[in-house]
């Protein structure tokens, strides 16, 4: 039995680093690029394998998928790509600006959209069948026609994770349609506002489907509301600060990883912080991924006690999340 099925994008990352945002119709000098591995499908992916989980990949690749060795990069961290639909187009890219210490701008290009939208559903049947197989499916951005189209046949069994990320402020009503379809929900603090403008509810906690939610802070952390309760966890501290990009996809696969492996939503969010404050150190969402043995080092150094033992089992939390 699989792990985390990661459903979402392979991408192509440009990013620029820049000293501040430009204004309309003005230039500012980027005085850092790069070229490297992302899409938040595979991220969370290559995060989770690298913790040590079994991981796979849902995703339309593209016909450089091999020339820019990301196959071979995939298969090297140990994530399964039974699930790779082949297409003869382009991956998609994204040009990233990022602003140093803090967030990101970010412009998205598909070759081929239409085609990737029918490639995703041509394999819905695929998609449901390899579901079966894992224990968390976990939807981030992407194509969110066919998370609905492939959530509402309701036939995929397991627990179903999603973070919306920018689709929250692109194309709002697909979010919240997948919302009763969800039993975790993972979110920054500018989505979360989104979210309940669009839902005009004064609290988070209102919002119906998922039983657990989390929402990133940045520097300040994040909170995890789950069963009536809000736990409050404190970012970990990086060793350097030099590219945030993927933090976010980190941290919902070291979350994820530490729910399977048995600790308490509270704890899974101290190792989840921990996981993402490793990605923030190198340039790249993928770069400096930590394994569990330096999450485990870091987590006593910061936390200033032993690394915890399991709590309670994973079965135990799937039942919750999955009652009615």
């Amino acid at each position: 039995m699989g792990d985390i099925l990661a459903f979402g994008s392979i991408v192509i990352d440009n990013v620029l680093v820049v000293k501040r945002f430009p204004s309309v119709n003005e230039t500012v000098q980027a005085h850092k690029y790069r070229y490297t591995y992302g899409g938040a499908g595979a991220n969370v992916a290559v995060a989770a394998a690298r913790l040590g989980a079994k991981s796979g990949l849902f995703a339309v690749s593209g016909s450089d998928f091999e020339k820019t060795n990301y196959r071979k990069h995939l298969l090297g961290e140990g994530v399964a790509l039974d699930g790779i639909i082949p297409a003869d187009f382009l991956m998609p890219r994204s040009f990233i600006i990022s602003k140093e210490n803090s967030d990101d701008q970010m412009l998205f290009y598909y070759e081929n959209k239409k085609g990737v939208r029918e490639l995703l559903f041509k394999n819905t049947e695929k998609a449901e069948k390899l579901s079966h197989e894992y224990r968390i499916c976990h939807f981030s951005t992407g194509h969110f026609e066919f998370y609905y189209h492939l959530l509402k046949r309701r036939k995929v069994k397991s627990v179903v994770s999603f973070d919306p990320g920018q689709e929250t402020f692109s194309y709002p009503y697909r979010v919240v349609r997948l919302l009763p379809y969800v039993h975790m929900l993972f979110m920054n603090n500018h989505e979360a506002k989104r979210l309940k403008e669009i839902l005009k509810i004064k609290s988070i906690k209102e919002i119906t489907g998922p039983k657990l939610i989390c929402i990133s802070l940045g520097a300040q952390g994040s909170i995890v509301i789950y069963r009536c309760k809000i736990y409050r966890i404190p970012a970990v501290k990086p060793e350097r600060l030099v590219d945030p990009t993927g933090a976010g996809d980190s941290h919902r696969a070291g979350f994820l990883v530490a729910l399977l492996r048995g600790y308490d939503v509270e704890t899974a969010g101290k190792i989840a912080s921990t996981v993402a404050s490793f990605t923030i150190e190198a340039e790249g969402a993928q770069t400096s991924l930590p394994t569990w043995d330096k999450v485990v080092e870091r987590y006593e150094k910061f936390f200033g006690e032993k690394f915890p033992q399991p709590q309670r089992s994973w079965e135990e939390t799937e039942r919750e999340l999955l009652s009615p």
